[in-house]
């Protein structure tokens, strides 16, 4: 009972904050994603299955030559993520060249010497100048909102048939929206608290009826690097004292999960994680190396309305 009062106290506080000056129409909607659509149950009836059978080519994008979208789309729905593919070079150093402070917004989590490092930046810094700063200056953790209208190389792969055509069958809805995120991770001391609030303690995404996230690594990651975590199943089904969306220590999540559907994911840079974040997931501390990852999310919808500059494909 009280891991039901704690979700809807949560939901309603979320959906309240969220939908300031817009409206009961907002809060109910807001309301109803947080609150009913956190159960698998309903989750599962209230959204269309998934369509799994698919023959979108990816052309070039990938060192994989030739794969069919139907691969990641069968990948997603049994396990909750797809971990095969990696971009090929000059499309990595692509949407890399495309992250700057031109069509991006910075945030924080760790709040150390923050004033210093937004003086030190510049318009002109790419994404691996900002993290060398950013690590100079000890910050935890950095996010950068994108504007993929502003971009041309991300949006290009975010809009490409491709991608479009694992989110709208995957998700089972026609009118998808797209935003983008780029997260650094670096090797810095922090209290259980700040890394609970960098996403490093497991917990689920729940902003969308549906959807899922594409997490491309810019960066080579170790188990050193901060390598990303997921629960594998775990989209489909969670503990109900899960419901409760909270952060959760590894020693839980191994008890009740079993140490071998953790799955860690560490990479070449390129590599390309599709997760449904509905699952569990967290990224892992960094000890002595910092991590650079591009996120792109499809949703049914706008969700929640968390994210500022979607587009819709």
């Amino acid at each position: 009972m009280n891991v039901l009062l704690n979700h809807f106290i949560n939901s309603y506080s979320v959906a309240k904050n969220l939908s300031k000056n817009y409206g009961r129409i907002n809060f109910f909607k807001i309301f109803i994603i947080r609150f009913f659509f956190a159960f698998n149950f309903l989750r599962k009836i209230l959204n269309k299955k998934s369509i799994l059978i698919s023959n979108v080519d990816s052309g070039d994008l990938f060192k994989q030559k030739n794969i069919k979208s139907e691969m990641v789309l069968k990948n997603l729905e049994k396990k909750g993520f797809s971990d095969d593919l990696r971009l090929n070079d000059l499309e990595l150093d692509k949407i890399a060249s495309d992250i700057s402070l031109n069509n991006s917004e910075l945030s924080f989590k760790g709040k150390k010497k923050i004033t210093e490092f937004i003086s030190s930046i510049n318009y002109y810094d790419n994404i691996f100048n900002i993290q060398e700063k950013s690590k100079k200056f000890n910050l935890s953790h950095v996010a950068l909102e994108i504007d993929i209208n502003k971009t041309n190389n991300i949006k290009k792969i975010a809009t490409s048939d491709f991608f479009v055509d694992i989110a709208q069958k995957y998700i089972g809805n026609k009118n998808i929206s797209v935003s983008s995120l780029c997260y650094i991770s670096n090797p810095v001391k922090t209290s259980d608290l700040e890394k609970k609030e960098n996403a490093q303690f497991f917990h689920y995404d729940n902003d969308f009826e549906k959807f899922f996230k594409v997490f491309i690594y810019l960066n080579d990651v170790d188990e050193n690097s901060g390598p990303h975590s997921f629960v594998q199943f775990s989209h489909k089904k969670k503990n109900y004292k899960h419901l409760y969306c909270k952060r959760i220590d590894d020693q839980e999540i191994k008890e009740i999960y079993g140490h071998e559907n953790i799955i860690t994911f560490d990479r070449p840079k390129g590599s390309l994680i599709f997760e449904d974040t509905f699952g569990l997931h967290k990224g892992t501390v960094p000890t002595n190396k910092s991590r650079i990852v591009l996120i792109l999310i499809y949703g049914k919808n706008k969700g929640i309305g968390i994210y500022n500059n979607s587009i819709f494909v």
